[in-house]
C-alpha cells in the first residue's frame, strides 16, 4: 500500500494543473433590443463591404484596364455608395431609438451617431464623384483620380469602423468578421 500511495503521488505531481483545461462557453444570448441593434448594424456592414470590393478591383484595374473597364469599376463605386448611402438612416434611427441609461453608453452612442453623420457625408461625395466618372468618356479620369477618391471613402469607412467596435464593446454586442463561423467550446 505504501509503494501505491507514492505512486499515486508521484503521478498527481507530473500531471498537468487543471487550471489550464478551462471550458470557454459562449456568450449568452442578446436580448432582442440588443439582437435588432445588432442586425441593423450588420446590414449597413455588409453594404460598405460592397465598397471595399468595388474599390480594391479599381485599385487592382486602374494601370492596364482599358476605359470602358475603369467606367465599369467607376459605375460598380457610385451603386455600392449609393446602396450604403441608402442603408445610413434605418441603421440611425435604430441605434438613435435604443433606450440607454448608462451615461459611458450613451457616449459612446452619440460618438458612433457623429461617426455615421461623416460617413453619409463621405458616401454622399463618394456617389457624386463616381456617377459622374463612370460616363462613358471618363476612362482616363478614372484612371487619374479613381485611386485617389476609393481611399478616401476607404479611410472614412475605416474611421466608422473603429468608433463602432467601441460601441459595440460597451453595448455587449460581439460581432464576428464575415465569414468567421462559431468558435468551438470545448
Amino acid at each position: 500500500m505504501n509503494r501505491l500511495s507514492a505512486l499515486l503521488l508521484l503521478g498527481l505531481l507530473a500531471a498537468p494543473p487543471l487550471a489550464g483545461q478551462t471550458v470557454i462557453r459562449p456568450a449568452p444570448p442578446l436580448d432582442s433590443a440588443r439582437a435588432t441593434l445588432r442586425d441593423a448594424l450588420l446590414v449597413l456592414r455588409d453594404t460598405l463591404n460592397t465598397i471595399d470590393g468595388a474599390a480594391a478591383r479599381l485599385q487592382r484595374d486602374f494601370r492596364a484596364a482599358s476605359e470602358p473597364s475603369l467606367v465599369s469599376r467607376a459605375r460598380m463605386m457610385y451603386q455600392a455608395c449609393a446602396r450604403s448611402g441608402r442603408t445610413v438612416p434605418p441603421t440611425r434611427r435604430a441605434i438613435e431609438g435604443f433606450k440607454l441609461t448608462d451615461p459611458a453608453k450613451a457616449r459612446r452612442r452619440q460618438e458612433v451617431l457623429s461617426s455615421m453623420d461623416r460617413l453619409k457625408e463621405t458616401l454622399v461625395r463618394c456617389e457624386t464623384e463616381f456617377a459622374a466618372m463612370s460616363q462613358p468618356d471618363q476612362g482616363e479620369r478614372v484612371r487619374g483620380y479613381g485611386n485617389d477618391r476609393a481611399i478616401r471613402v476607404q479611410t472614412a469607412i475605416r474611421g466608422y469602423e473603429a468608433t463602432l467596435r467601441d460601441f459595440l464593446g460597451v453595448m455587449g454586442i460581439r460581432v464576428q468578421p464575415l465569414g468567421a463561423g462559431p468558435r468551438p467550446t470545448s
